[in-house]
């Protein structure tokens, strides 16, 4: 992990990324409802407003490593979505390294609430967001997905779903 830099993520990231999603459930299960399939790089952009949200990569040279965004939610309320990790470099901690530097970038924006939505079958992603201090704040939805939000920025405000 010593090679991975962060930064904005860029359209051409996306043409990596898209070949990391294996069918239409994956792309759903990724990024949500809603997107075309098959996917490429430059309509993935689009769909998941990558240059109008928030949108960060881990890189090593120009290759992504893992991929990220900051949805804002409300007035200081912001959330992570659509976290993926280059297959390949999976279980080498880039996931936590990814979401560290999400939860930063939402902290220097002066944020007061942070949550995520996880697929309940998600366990290793489930497992992450705990380590990281993610509670449970809801209950599944009809697709399994389970709203979380992180403990740390809760005591200032009402626990209301995201």
């Amino acid at each position: 992990m010593a090679d991975a830099r962060w930064r904005p993520a860029l359209p051409t990231d996306l043409v990596r990324i898209a070949e990391w999603i294996g069918s239409a459930q994956a792309l759903e299960h990724w990024a949500g409802p809603g997107l075309s399939w098959p996917t490429d790089g430059p309509r993935l952009w689009r769909e998941i407003d990558g240059g109008g949200l928030l949108s960060f990569c881990l890189v090593s040279g120009s290759e992504p490593l893992a991929f990220g965004q900051l949805v804002v939610k409300g007035e200081r309320h912001y959330h992570l979505a659509r976290i993926i990790v280059s297959p390949a470099r999976r279980r080498q901690g880039l996931g936590e390294a990814l979401c560290r530097r999400l939860l930063d970038e939402a902290r220097q924006r002066r944020a007061e609430r942070v949550t995520l939505n996880v697929f309940t079958d998600n366990g290793t992603a489930i497992d992450l967001y705990r380590r990281l201090g993610f509670t449970e704040c809801g209950s599944a939805d009809s697709r399994g997905i389970r709203p979380m939000q992180l403990r740390q920025f809760v005591a200032n405000v009402d626990n209301d779903l995201p």
